[in-house]
């Protein structure tokens, strides 16, 4: 999996003191920059404004919110850019790109582990033309909202203000004008999306090493992302054991696509496995990270049968292509006509990537090898009785289902550094080229071949629409033994309480 990167928005209702939190040498034990492109008394106004118009809208409940706070993270290495600069050239962007006013720091965490900006704006317009008006005396407000002419119309029969009433009183502010409504631009989804693109290429023109850039994560694509952990987070083992899922299907996808599966099929499973029925049960029983867990589980397991179909359709798909190659490179080697089509930009094409992707396929196989070894090994442990007489035999089991793990978790280091090590931002990315590449040259040696009177076989490889099938057969096959278990251990429980009757 790439890097990717990580901007959080949040709705402030105390925008005055979250700015002199966050830039504050006094309240923050590592702080190295902070700037701002406004005077802090426009912080002040901006809250006024807020208040009023809250209070103005007739709200009774939720809260106030004064401004909107965007949480950079950066690359370690922009540690050896000057803090200043790059916090002003960070906080200057976005003004100019959105032309707001902001007040930004550039922090570490206590533990030293997470480098990054804190940028406050306004998400209104200050107005060239400004208007502040006072009551110039004591005013009445109803419920609704509305003014009423005396104090009684808003007082309950033993004489106190109603709730939802309100008394203005002479010298309070009762009509204010400095700021623009709320932009709707900074409401929308689109909006993150696009701070996030805008943040991560600023990043990515700052790094100095490849290894330090980062992507904006795709939402619709084939990989989960995972969640953030803040400060002091209550949920903080909830959202590790949740990390760990999703990190495991991530791994699971980059294993099908290098074996054979396309991004589109597996996207389409997680649609369909995933996040439908993640929306479908936290309508039904609320936000339950066992749930979650539950369904995760079960769609990594579907994931790895559908590679275990992949790995054995590739063995025998490996002599086929032998034979093929055979005989596209005695094509090759003939003498062409003048309309013959020429092939060398496709296979210089194909060349370049095929190691690569070799590469990736050596060290998946070897990957999904260890892994199975490791399904033989835990399941020779889960069936061996626990006694004082067998337990050096456990003991050796499970050092060697831990020696296992190693190896599987260094596979899944190479293979996450493979697609780096020759230019490429990914797996994804390597197995989309290797396609492409390898559909353009089978087609420019068949067309060859026919111009040549050779017949090259034709090797048959499963569609996307098979393999979507494939995924949806064994989709439906998991759900069918569950609901099976389901109706056995139901009726065990029936009978159990008819014997207990």
């Amino acid at each position: 999996m790439p890097r990717h990167s990580f901007v959080r928005m949040t709705k402030l209702t105390n925008v005055k003191g979250r700015v002199d939190y966050i830039s504050s040498p006094r309240r923050q034990e590592h702080l190295y920059a902070s700037y701002s492109t406004i005077e802090p008394e426009f912080w002040d106004r901006l809250a006024e404004q807020a208040h009023y118009d809250f209070w103005k809208g007739h709200q009774k409940n939720g809260k106030c919110y004064e401004a909107r706070e965007l949480i950079i993270a950066l690359p370690e290495s922009l540690q050896d850019k000057d803090p200043d600069l790059l916090l002003q050239l960070f906080t200057e962007s976005f003004r100019k790109q959105y032309g707001v006013e902001c007040t930004a720091a550039l922090h570490h965490n206590k533990t030293m582990t997470n480098y990054h900006i804190h940028l406050v704006f306004a998400d209104r317009d200050l107005l060239e033309e400004k208007k502040v008006s006072y009551a110039t005396r004591n005013m009445f407000f109803n419920e609704e909202g509305r003014h009423v002419r005396t104090k009684k119309e808003i007082l309950d029969a033993d004489g106190n203000v109603r709730p939802g009433c309100r008394i203005l009183a002479k010298g309070e502010i009762y009509e204010m004008k400095l700021f623009s409504g709320r932009r709707d631009e900074f409401k929308t989804k689109s909006f993150l999306a696009d701070v996030k693109k805008m943040f991560t290429d600023l990043i990515n023109q700052t790094v100095d090493r490849e290894e330090d850039r980062l992507q904006v994560f795709n939402a619709a694509g084939p990989y989960l992302p995972t969640r953030k952990i803040g400060k002091n987070n209550p949920l903080e083992a909830e959202i590790c054991s949740d990390n760990q899922l999703r990190q495991e299907w991530n791994h699971a996808v980059d294993q099908v696509l290098i074996a054979g599966g396309t991004q589109e099929e597996v996207t389409e499973f997680k649609h369909e496995e995933v996040v439908k029925k993640v929306i479908v049960s936290v309508q039904q029983n609320g936000d339950r990270p066992g749930l979650f867990a539950d369904i995760i589980v079960r769609a990594i397991a579907i994931l790895k049968e559908f590679l275990e179909i992949l790995m054995k359709a590739a063995e025998k798909e490996d002599e086929k292509q032998k034979i093929t190659g055979q005989l596209a490179a005695e094509n090759v080697k003939k003498d062409g006509k003048a309309s013959r089509p020429d092939s060398r930009e496709a296979e210089l094409r194909f060349m370049k990537i095929e190691p690569v992707y070799q590469n990736l396929n050596k060290c998946n196989r070897k990957l999904y090898a260890l892994q199975k070894q490791k399904e033989t090994v835990s399941t020779a442990l889960n069936g061996m009785r626990k006694s004082i007489f067998n337990r050096g035999d456990r003991k050796a089991l499970q050092e060697r289902i831990d020696g296992l793990q190693r190896q599987i978790d260094q596979c899944r280091i190479q293979l996450e550094a493979i697609p780096k090590q020759y230019g490429y931002e990914n797996v994804k990315q390597v197995t989309a080229e290797y396609r492409a590449a390898k559909k353009e040259l089978d087609l420019i040696h068949r067309v060859q071949a026919e111009w040549d009177g050779i017949t090259i076989p034709e090797i048959r490889i499963h569609t996307q629409k098979e393999s979507e099938s494939i995924l949806k057969r064994l989709a439906a096959k998991q759900l069918e033994a569950e609901e099976r278990k389901t109706k056995v251990r139901r009726i065990k429980r029936e009978r159990k309480r008819g014997n207990e009757l």
